[in-house]
């Protein structure tokens, strides 16, 4: 166990006297902690998901770096004392910061140590008390969120001391205890409210779509907000001047703090200091009285159920089965029977299922978003929907950017899909009589091209026709065979596995970064050559042409791939 978290034991445990007057087992609480801990320090955060990746020795600093993350997130918070021509101004947006970046860090990794139900089937059948058992939970919880909030408020404190001296500091470190109970009481309640509506099975699948939205508002936040606001109005904005400042909280703690450090006995200030002191302390109350008992019987059901299952159904044939008609037919036109249909109807439900593979891919959906709104933001190339009407430089440059950019959210789906965290369920594979792996690998990359892609060419060739009119299809088809090409090519090129057949932490290899980038490159060349040639017709019918013979070709290839060709594994 490190220094960090001994010193949080060691403080917790100062009032040992007072615990065991409560009748708490002080050597029992103490070895709990130390276990919990020492288990924190080991589960891999974000920042070691690519030091995991890269060498497979055990993580022995997850502490340490949580901490620093949440240090260099603090920083950035300062970025707030620059905004505005008042305290109220920047505090309020301070707080924002925080109260958002801590909901969504502990939605993100504060949900593995909440949702444990593993302390019901290891702790609670040794001789342990409940007294103890309670304590220890809520202890660890108080360590686990303080290793986030120290280091994320140190630099506030830093520049506060520097600025205002100890009486800015003591009421800010008052406030951000508020602001913090206030934030476990939204967590609580959201927590609450979708296990309410939903399965306990579904709530996880749920949380992950909030930490997808989380990455990609982060993303957006940091490419689209520098443009959106200019620099005078960031340094004359006032948010008292706006009627809806007193239903953000934010608003309330920025007030409090500037009534404790001047005592003003403004209405507006005072009704502030009472809100930032009696919304925390009824949030507790209410954790306390209402939300604890019924989240803790949720909390049983995670752990005992898999969650309603799905509806099966018959279809006209009698036939039962769990896929939609659509893919099925999908499946019927685009694949042959047999193995190649079997790993694309494999590849779709799976896809839709695993928790992390839609963590590192469908993000991607989002940053498309957001590029292309950036790309209409860029003044400097005058880009507007006239010039992409009229197929200006600029309007040529928009087309094809979005047309070949979107690859990568195939490259990225199709370079995620043969890894699963099940990876040792892949022996059905060896068992089977198919004579040609290669049906399987491609079922799985038309599966993928299908659900990532298809739908996105789709709402790029729908909008280009209605804003350029019909003469775009020439160009609009030579994108789209490119795109088969590339996904063809690369597919043949890198895909040695078979459909979610290894397991995730041996992602790093030899020669990935170079095949990363390699896959990178080709979309791009592309792109310049389709931009060079793109006012030539002629030129574009012949290389549609031949685009698409290649990637019939290349299809083929893929189909034909043999055993030889594809790295085997053993699963005893």
């Amino acid at each position: 166990m490190n220094i960090i978290n001994r010193f949080f034991l060691h403080v917790l445990l100062l009032p040992a006297s007072l615990y065991r007057n409560m009748g708490v087992s002080i050597p029992h609480l103490k070895a709990i902690l130390t276990t919990k801990l020492i288990m924190d320090d080991r589960r891999p955060n974000s920042l070691h998901q690519t030091q995991k990746k890269k060498q497979q020795k055990p993580i022995s600093g997850a502490t340490l770096g949580t901490m620093f993350l949440s240090a260099i997130l603090g920083a950035v918070f300062l970025v707030s004392f620059a905004v505005g021509k008042d305290y109220i101004t920047q505090f309020t947006i301070y707080f924002s910061f925080y109260i958002f970046v801590l909901a969504s860090t502990l939605i993100s990794d504060f949900t593995s140590v909440l949702i444990d139900v593993r302390d019901n089937m290891v702790i609670l059948p040794k001789p342990i008390n409940d007294k103890t058992f309670v304590l220890a939970r809520l202890l660890h919880i108080i360590i686990h969120v303080s290793k986030l909030v120290l280091p994320m408020t140190l630099p506030g404190m830093i520049w506060i001391s520097i600025n205002e001296g100890i009486p800015g500091l003591l009421p800010f470190l008052f406030l951000i205890v508020a602001a913090t109970l206030f934030t476990i009481f939204l967590i609580n309640a959201l927590y609450i409210f979708i296990l309410k509506v939903t399965t306990p099975e579904k709530f996880k699948s749920i949380i992950s779509y909030f930490q997808i939205f989380f990455a990609i508002f982060f993303y957006a936040g940091y490419q689209l907000v520098p443009r959106l606001v200019s620099k005078a109005a960031l340094a004359d904005y006032s948010i008292s001047s706006s009627s809806l400042a007193w239903v953000a909280p934010p608003y309330w703690f920025a007030g409090s703090w500037q009534f404790l450090r001047s005592f003003q006995l403004s209405s507006s200030l005072v009704i502030c200091f009472i809100l930032s002191i009696v919304v925390p302390i009824a949030s507790v109350w209410i954790v306390i009285k209402y939300f604890a008992p019924s989240f803790n019987q949720k909390l049983l059901l995670i752990s005992g159920s898999e969650g309603d299952a799905a509806p099966v159904k018959a279809n006209n044939k009698g036939i039962i089965s769990t896929t939609s008609a659509y893919i099925t037919q999908m499946a019927e036109w685009l694949t042959q029977r047999g193995a190649e249909r079997m790993a694309f109807l494999h590849t779709w439900k799976l896809t839709g299922r695993s928790r992390d593979f839609k963590m590192k891919v469908y993000p991607s959906l989002g940053y498309l978003v957001v590029y292309i709104v950036i790309m209409f933001m860029n003044v400097k190339t005058k880009i507007s929907l006239s010039s992409i009407q009229e197929e200006s430089r600029g309007g040529k440059f928009i087309f094809i950017g979005v047309i070949y950019f979107s690859s990568f959210i195939l490259l990225m789906a199709l370079k995620q899909v043969i890894y699963s965290e099940k990876f040792k369920a892949a022996w059905i594979y060896y068992v089977t009589p198919i004579s040609k792996p290669g049906n399987l690998i491609s079922g799985a990359v038309k599966a993928t091209m299908v659900k990532f892609y298809f739908p996105l060419v789709v709402a790029t060739s729908v909008s280009a026709i209605i804003i350029i009119g019909p003469k775009i299809i020439p160009n609009l088809m030579l994108g789209i065979c490119n795109q088969l090409l590339i996904t063809m090519f690369i597919a043949y090129i890198t895909v040695k596995e078979l459909p979610f057949s290894t397991q995730q932490s041996t992602a790093s290899k030899s020669g990935t970064f170079i095949r990363g980038l390699f896959s990178m490159l080709i979309p791009g060349v592309l792109a310049v050559l389709h931009f060079m040639v793109y006012a030539f017709l002629p030129v574009i019918i012949i290389l549609c042409l031949l685009s698409g013979i290649a990637a019939w070709l290349m299809m083929d290839a893929l189909k034909n791939k043999s055993w030889n060709a594809i790295l085997t594994k053993n699963y005893e």
